[in-house]
């Protein structure tokens, strides 16, 4: 098994389209920040994403909760997303938010 690259070093683009609110969610992950950006779904993107995935806002909430891709039109490579997920950890409940 290859090991894992550093979030850093990755570089990718998925977009969200929801259908139900016609809303474009651009996700670009590069040099180690993942960035948002929303316009209206009719808008097209002047770069191509390497996946987008047209869905609704309860399916996507179900693919959050690892409920797969069934149901959602997969246009790119679906490995994106599995690579994004896979910078996502478990929060730290003991970070101090506020110190005194």
């Amino acid at each position: 098994m290859p090991e894992p690259r550093p979030v850093w070093d990755d570089d990718l683009t998925v977009d969200l389209v929801l259908t139900d609110e016609e809303r474009r969610h651009r996700l670009t992950l590069h040099n180690g920040a993942l960035t948002h950006r929303s316009t209206p779904a009719a808008e097209q993107p002047r770069t191509r994403p390497g996946l987008t995935l047209t869905l609704t806002r309860p399916r996507l909430l179900g693919v959050l909760a690892g409920q797969g891709l069934d149901g959602v039109v997969v246009d790119g490579d679906p490995d994106l997303l599995t690579r994004l997920f896979s910078y996502v950890t478990e929060p730290d409940t003991a970070f101090p938010i506020v110190t005194p």
